[in-house]
């Protein structure tokens, strides 16, 4: 009894002093336990709402989903709660003897990094506003720089090479642009189109790259009566196009790079499978966040910003979707974009 009682002080001071609000249920839903931290985060400042209902103390609904969850994995979601900071929730299923005895829900505040994401956002998009006169410029007049006297060998060289680094920045200014536009938020487009006009878009689009580059480029589409998707149709085409044009890109000539889709009542999912060289699992950690490249020891160097995936991350989330990914070292890949049919 002893051992038990020094268990639970030492338990009451841990959850005592952490500053993530902390939440604890049975597995009827009744509240069990709260921290000081999370009865400030949502105003508990009655003693006795221990043993109550979680849904006669607790009003946010997305607390409350993660709490009632059947789920068995543990679940995460990103909200914002009546003191007005940004959380991060996870919530995990406690199992006692492989039987459902409650849940917990640990939430971190995440409002500092929220913001400083948003200044860095802000201050990228502004940089990138700044670049676009000059590099119009610099594009300009070289273009016209041979229409002033032949250019020996040697400074046609020099040239082509000014052309394309140019290019390189304002292909990436082009995208820093596209993904503030995105992330701000501003309103799309919508538009109902057949689930799969977007996949004939896009193999239109890339059919010539998958071919210079000897990839086999198909598609698989078995399903007839297809639904149609609410979406803003040019942003999706570019998320698709993002993640394609990927597939291509890291599959070895003689490969093949596959869009199939699923469709349920509420969702369409469009996947992209390749042969390529697949993602390692350190990679696929950090693969959707702003700049990241993926380290290719060994093989081809490929161009790149480390944007593309960033950008179809922040489409499918603007459309209350999803991507995800599994892959295979030396196997290949598979990402799917998921999205509502109904925004």
């Amino acid at each position: 009894f002893l051992t038990a009682e020094i268990g639970r002080q030492r338990l009451e001071a841990i959850l005592t002093s952490t500053p993530d609000p902390v939440l604890v249920t049975d597995q009827n839903d009744n509240l069990l336990l709260t921290n000081p931290a999370a009865q400030q985060a949502f105003g508990l400042y009655d003693e006795a709402i221990t043993g109550k209902h979680i849904s006669e103390v607790i009003t946010h609904e997305e607390v409350l989903a993660l709490l009632r969850s059947a789920e068995n994995h543990r679940q995460s979601s990103e909200l914002i709660i009546d003191d007005g900071k940004t959380y991060m929730a996870t919530a995990s299923t406690i199992r006692v003897e492989n039987k459902r005895v409650g849940r917990v829900c640990v939430l971190r505040d995440v409002s500092s990094f929220k913001q400083l994401d948003a200044l860095k956002s802000e201050f990228v998009s502004t940089v990138s506003h700044d670049l676009r006169s000059p590099l119009a410029l610099v594009q300009g007049y070289t273009s016209m720089l041979q229409m002033v006297g032949e250019l020996n060998d040697q400074q046609t060289s020099y040239l082509k090479k000014i052309i394309f680094e140019t290019e390189k920045i304002t292909h990436l200014v082009t995208n820093l642009l596209d993904l503030g536009r995105i992330e701000v938020g501003v309103g799309l487009q919508l538009e109902k189109k057949p689930v799969d006009d977007v996949i004939y878009r896009v193999v239109a689009a890339l059919q010539m790259q998958a071919d210079q580059k000897r990839v086999n480029l198909h598609t698989e589409i078995s399903q007839t009566n297809l639904p149609y998707v609410e979406a803003d149709q040019a942003l999706l085409q570019q998320a698709l196009n993002n993640l394609v044009a990927n597939a291509i890109k890291y599959t070895e000539s003689g490969g093949e790079v596959t869009i199939s889709l699923e469709t349920s009542d509420e969702q369409v999912a469009y996947n992209v499978k390749d042969t390529g060289i697949g993602i390692s699992p350190a990679d696929q950690q950090h693969l959707f966040e702003k700049f990241y490249r993926v380290s290719n020891k060994g093989g081809p160097e490929e161009e790149g910003s480390g944007l593309g995936l960033a950008i179809v991350k922040s489409i499918a989330e603007k459309h209350r979707g999803l991507v995800h990914l599994e892959s295979q070292l030396g196997v290949g890949s598979t990402f799917s974009l998921v999205i509502p049919l109904n925004q």
